[in-house]
């Protein structure tokens, strides 16, 4: 009975660490919905550019995943503007939700996007 036990047990860390060892992808067309009640399109695009479409204003942003975070860098002219990071949580394959971190790495409260496919 101990060996079974063992046995699943090392079945299930195994499989916890394949999972948690998943990259994140996040190229291609997403519906943002944010926690303000501001609804977009985004689209990453594989060379590292992201285009936010809120219907009667687009913005532009460099984007990169690090770990499992998100970070939008804002240039002008070759400069950082300002760059906002995000905490990834992968609900799904076409569901991922963003927590906006601030300057300390703490989720700042109330501000999350939901994207989906």
């Amino acid at each position: 009975m101990k060996r079974i036990r063992f046995f699943l047990g090392m079945i299930l860390m195994l499989f916890l660490v394949a999972c948690s060892n998943g990259k994140i992808d996040l190229n291609g067309e997403w519906d943002a919905n944010g926690s303000d009640g501001v609804a977009s399109s985004w689209d990453f695009k594989d060379n590292e550019l992201l285009t936010m479409d809120f219907g009667a204003m687009k913005f532009s942003y460099e984007w990169e995943i690090e770990d499992n975070q998100l970070r939008l860098i804002d240039k002008k002219e070759g400069e950082v503007k300002r760059e906002y990071i995000y905490e990834i949580e992968k609900e799904s394959k076409d569901d991922v939700t963003l927590y906006e971190l601030d300057e300390e790495g703490k989720r700042v409260e109330g501000a999350t996007i939901k994207l989906s496919k």
